[in-house]
C-alpha cells in the first residue's frame, strides 16, 4: 500500500537533528531567521520552517560564505553564486511547506479523526528514541514540540487517505505492463550467492580488546572445510558459530552488499574469492585459499545467476506497485491541491508586503499552451524564494 508522507523531522538522521536541536536556542533569538517569507491564509511560514525543509544546504551555503568572508573573497559575483545555490532548494521546500499547511488546514476544518491509541504508542515511542539520542528537553526538542509535529503529521496523513480508495489500486496488468515497458530498468548483472567462513590471523577478544596471534589459523580453516566436507557439517552453522567475518556471520556466512539482493559480482568484491569459486559447481565447497593479507577462508558456492530482468515478484513487484500507486494517488492530491489553492490566499513576503504566488510556481513543470503562455504570468516572476537584492539575511 502507498507509503504515508513522513514529516520532514522525522527522517531526519538523528545526529543532524541533533545539531538542528541544539541550534534552535540560538535560532529563536534571530529575528531574520523568524521573518515571514509567505503567508497561507491566517497562517504564517517563517523563513527558518522552510530552511528546515532544505536539510544540509542552509548550513552549508553558510559555512562557504564564512570561508569567503574570512579569505577576503566575499565579492558580489561570490554573492550571487551563493544565493543561485541557495534559492532553488528554497522554492522546493516552500512548495512543500505550502502543500503541507494547507493540508493541514483542511483537516483541522473538516475535523479529520486520528486514532488516538496508535498515535500515542507512536508518540511514546518517538520520545524514548530522542532521549536516547540525547535531543530531548534541555537539549533539544520539547516533549511538547514533539507532540505538535507529530499531531500535525498524523492529521496531514488522515487527510490524505481520502485521496486513494480500492479502485486506485493497481491491478496486475498495470504492474506487468509498467514492469514490460520500463524493462531495461529492470536488467540484473550475473551474480553468485556464496557463503564463507573466514579464520583470520590475529584475533582480537571482544571483552578485553586484547589481540591474539593464531599460529595455526590454516590449519584450523582446513579442519573446518575437512568438518563440511568429508563429515557433512552444516555450512551455514559453522558460519555463524565460528567464522571471525562478524559482519557475514549472523547471515550464516552469507555475502550480501544489497539488503534486497542475494547475489553478487564476486570479482568485483573480492579477487581471491572469485577466483575460489571459478569453476566450481553450484552447491560445491572451494578449496581454503588466503583471503585478504591476514586471513584463510573457504567457500560453499550456494548458485549461480545469469544476466537478465528480475523476476516480477517479491520487493520488485511491491516496489512497482507502490510507485504506480503513489502516482495515482499523487495525481488526485495535486487536482485537490490546485483547487484548494485557487480558494486560498497564498502570498509572497518580501519586507512585510505580500504578493500572491501564481499557480505555475506550484506546478513548474507543467507546459502551457502557445495561446495561453503569450499572456500568463512567467513563473520566473514569482518571488519564489530569496533573490540577492530582497532575500532575507541568511
Amino acid at each position: 500500500m502507498r507509503t504515508c508522507a513522513i514529516f520532514f523531522w522525522v527522517i531526519l538522521p538523528l545526529a543532524h537533528l541533533a545539531a538542528q536541536a541544539q541550534a534552535q536556542e540560538e535560532v529563536r533569538q534571530l529575528k531574520l531567521r523568524n521573518e515571514v517569507v509567505c503567508r497561507v491564509n491566517n497562517d504564517a511560514i517563517s523563513k527558518l520552517q522552510v530552511e528546515e525543509r532544505m536539510g544540509y544546504i542552509p548550513a552549508k551555503i553558510e559555512a562557504m560564505r564564512e570561508n569567503l568572508e574570512q579569505a577576503g573573497q566575499l565579492t558580489k559575483e561570490n554573492e550571487a553564486k551563493l544565493d543561485d545555490m541557495y534559492r532553488d532548494p528554497f522554492r522546493d521546500a516552500l512548495r512543500s511547506v505550502v502543500r503541507d499547511t494547507l493540508l493541514l488546514q483542511s483537516a483541522k476544518s473538516e475535523k479529520v479523526p486520528v486514532d488516538e491509541k496508535t498515535f500515542q504508542k507512536k508518540y511514546h515511542a518517538k520520545l524514548e528514541e530522542l532521549r536516547a539520542a540525547g535531543v530531548l528537553g534541555s537539549k533539544g526538542l520539547t516533549p511538547g514540540e514533539v507532540q505538535q509535529r507529530m499531531r500535525e503529521n498524523a492529521l496531514r496523513d488522515a487527510f490524505r487517505s481520502k485521496f486513494y480508495t480500492v479502485l486506485d489500486q493497481p491491478s496486475r496488468p498495470e504492474v506487468q505492463k509498467y514492469f514490460i515497458e520500463n524493462a531495461p530498468k529492470y536488467q540484473r548483472k550475473p551474480g553468485v550467492k556464496v557463503r564463507v567462513i573466514r579464520v583470520d590471523r590475529v584475533v582480537v577478544n571482544r571483552f578485553t580488546g586484547k589481540a591474539t596471534v593464531r599460529d595455526n589459523a590454516l590449519d584450523v580453516a582446513e579442519e573446518m572445510r575437512k568438518d563440511i566436507v568429508e563429515y557433512g557439517g552444516d555450512f551455514k552453522e559453522m558460519a555463524r558459530e565460528r567464522s571471525d567475518d562478524t559482519e557475514s556471520r549472523a547471515r550464516g556466512g552469507l555475502i550480501q552488499l544489497d539488503p534486497k539482493d542475494f547475489y553478487i559480482d564476486a570479482d568485483s568484491y573480492n579477487a581471491q574469492l572469485a577466483g575460489a569459486i571459478r569453476g566450481l559447481k553450484v552447491g560445491a565447497v572451494s578449496k581454503v585459499f588466503e583471503f585478504g593479507k591476514s586471513s584463510w577462508a573457504f567457500a560453499l558456492l550456494e548458485d549461480r545467476r545469469e544476466a537478465g530482468p528480475a523476476p516480477l515478484e517479491g520487493d520488485l513487484y511491491d516496489d512497482i506497485y507502490n510507485e504506480l500507486l503513489d502516482r495515482k494517488t499523487r495525481k488526485q492530491e495535486d487536482e485537490w491541491f490546485r483547487k484548494t489553492l485557487e480558494k486560498s490566499l497564498v502570498q509572497h513576503v518580501v519586507e512585510g508586503k505580500g504578493k500572491p504566488l501564481p499557480m505555475e510556481f506550484f506546478f513548474p513543470d507543467e507546459k502551457k499552451e502557445p495561446a495561453q503562455a503569450a499572456n500568463a504570468p512567467r513563473p520566473q516572476d514569482a518571488p519564489a524564494g530569496p533573490r540577492v537584492e530582497n532575500a532575507p539575511p541568511r
